[in-house]
C-alpha cells in the first residue's frame, strides 16, 4: 500500500551498513527529492530519485535508501526511546504499533507499561519526529495505555480512529477528519467512510483462572468494576451453562 502514498510525508531507510538514518521527503523537483531527518525534522538536504528504491527483502543493498513503512518507523522510533529510557531492551514495554502509511492520519501504538512510567518519553520522542501525541484510551482493555500519534498539523482534528474487531496485518487505521468536539458520526474525508462513536463500556481485560484444566479467560466485567465482585469471564460461563471459577487477581 506504500504506493497509494504521495511521494512527499514518505519514508525511507539508508541501505548504508551501521547506519540508523531514517529521512521523510518533504518535497519534490525534477531528477531529485528534498528530505529530513525522520526521527527530529533536521538536516534538510536534497537526494537524487534514483537513491530511493522500493522494498524488496529478496535485494540486499549497500547504498541509497529503501522505502520504510509507517509503523515500523513508529515502533523502531518507540522501541529506542525506551531502551535509553529503561536502561536494557528486555522491558517488553511496547505491544504493538497500527499505523496508516499516510502519517497525516497517524495511528495508536499500545504499550504494556503504565503512563507513569514511559508516557512522557513517549510523547517526546513522536513530537520530535513531527507528531502530536495523546492518551487514547478507546484502544485499552485491561493494563497499559495508548498513544494516539498523527502529524503534529492535524493533530487538532478529532482523535477518532475506526477500529475493526478483527485486525489483520495490513489493517490501516480509518481516522476522523473533522474538527474535535464535533457531533456524531465521525468521518473519513478521503474514504467517505462514516462511523459512530462506540458507547458500549470498556471492559476490564484481566487475565483470570477459570475452570480447573480450562484455559484462562479475560475478565468480561466493565473496566473498574469494584473488586469484590472478583472477575468474571462471562463467555464462558454461558458456554458452559454454570458459573466458572472466579479469581480476584488479575495479571498480564
Amino acid at each position: 500500500m506504500l504506493d497509494a502514498v504521495p511521494a512527499v510525508d514518505r519514508l525511507y531507510r539508508s541501505c548504508r551498513a551501521g547506519s540508523t538514518a531514517v529521512v521523510r521527503i518533504t518535497g519534490e523537483k525534477t531528477g531529485a527529492v528534498m528530505v529530513v531527518d525522520a526521527f527530529t525534522g533536521g538536516r534538510a538536504r536534497t537526494l537524487s530519485r534514483s537513491a530511493l528504491h522500493a522494498e524488496d527483502h529478496q535485494v540486499h543493498r549497500r547504498s541509497g535508501y529503501v522505502a520504510l513503512r509507517e509503523r515500523d518507523f513508529v515502533a523502531e522510533l518507540l522501541h529506542t526511546t525506551l531502551d535509553e529510557h529503561v536502561g536494557h531492551q528486555d522491558h517488553a514495554a511496547l505491544h504493538s504499533v497500527w499505523a496508516h502509511e499516510d502519517w497525516r492520519r497517524g495511528g495508536y501504538a499500545r504499550l504494556t507499561w503504565d503512563y507513569e512510567d514511559i508516557g512522557l518519553p513517549c510523547e517526546q520522542a513522536l513530537r520530535r519526529a513531527g507528531c502530536g501525541a495523546e492518551l487514547f484510551p478507546p484502544a485499552v482493555s485491561g493494563y497499559g495505555f495508548a498513544l494516539r500519534f498523527r502529524r503534529a498539523a492535524e493533530q487538532p482534528l478529532c482523535p477518532a480512529l475506526a477500529i475493526p474487531r478483527n485486525k489483520d496485518g495490513d489493517w490501516e487505521p480509518w481516522s476522523c477528519d473533522v474538527e474535535r468536539g464535533h457531533g456524531s458520526p465521525h468521518h473519513n474525508l478521503e474514504m467517505q467512510y462514516f462511523w459512530a462513536d462506540d458507547d458500549a463500556p470498556a471492559l476490564c481485560g484481566a487475565w483470570v483462572k477459570v475452570a480447573t484444566g480450562a484455559r484462562l479467560g479475560s475478565c468480561s466485567l466493565p473496566a473498574g468494576h469494584p473488586p469484590g465482585e472478583g472477575h468474571r469471564d462471562q463467555l464462558l460461563e454461558y458456554l458452559l451453562g454454570s458459573p466458572v471459577a472466579r479469581g480476584r487477581s488479575g495479571g498480564s
